[in-house]
């Protein structure tokens, strides 16, 4: 199915070819009088007010696609925030209660506030935001995963804990990296 701005173009792009093959056809023999020659005149002008309305025809297909892009990553990154905001929010309870060392805080906090970013701030409509948050979003989860890891006492706990800490920073960097774009 197609959406509205697909079939604008469709259609734009449909005109543009009509009118460049009556402009070629009226071409194949050179014009007999000024009134063909005001015709293919004509034609011509017709053609360029059609490639215009294509362009902007193919700018709002450009600009719905990424609305649709922009919607669905400002509804996936709430989801994707509920690690990075919830995992660390549970740690701080056990800090709280001195389960966990006040040292954990270091990496608690950051990640936090990383989660509260990736789901709660505005998304601005560009490309290289939206992939951006979508990669901080991804990588906020996969960092939660590896603290919730780190948190379970096992033989692999001194890697996790590497991993998570790496993780907040690099969820971090990528926030910071996409608030820098234009």
């Amino acid at each position: 199915m197609t959406t509205p701005a697909q079939h604008d173009r469709d259609l734009a792009e449909g005109r543009v070819a009509r009118l460049k093959q009556d402009l070629r056809d009226g071409l194949t023999t050179p014009p007999a009088d000024v009134e063909e020659m005001d015709g293919l005149v004509a034609t011509a002008h017709r053609l360029l007010d059609a490639e215009l309305a294509f362009d902007e025809a193919r700018r709002r297909l450009a600009d719905a696609e990424l609305e649709s892009r922009h919607a669905a990553t400002q509804r996936a990154v709430v989801w994707f925030a509920a690690a990075p905001v919830l995992v660390p929010l549970a740690a701080a309870a056990l800090v709280l209660f001195e389960v966990l060392s006040p040292v954990w805080l270091l990496v608690l906090v950051p990640l936090f506030g990383a989660g509260l970013w990736i789901g709660f701030a505005p998304v601005r409509r560009a490309g290289a935001v939206i992939r951006e948050r979508t990669r901080a979003a991804w990588a906020g989860t996969i960092t939660a995963l590896a603290l919730v890891l780190a948190l379970i006492p096992w033989s692999g706990v001194v890697v996790c804990t590497i991993l998570a800490a790496l993780g907040a920073a690099g969820t971090i960097a990528l926030l910071w990296r996409e608030s820098r774009l234009p």
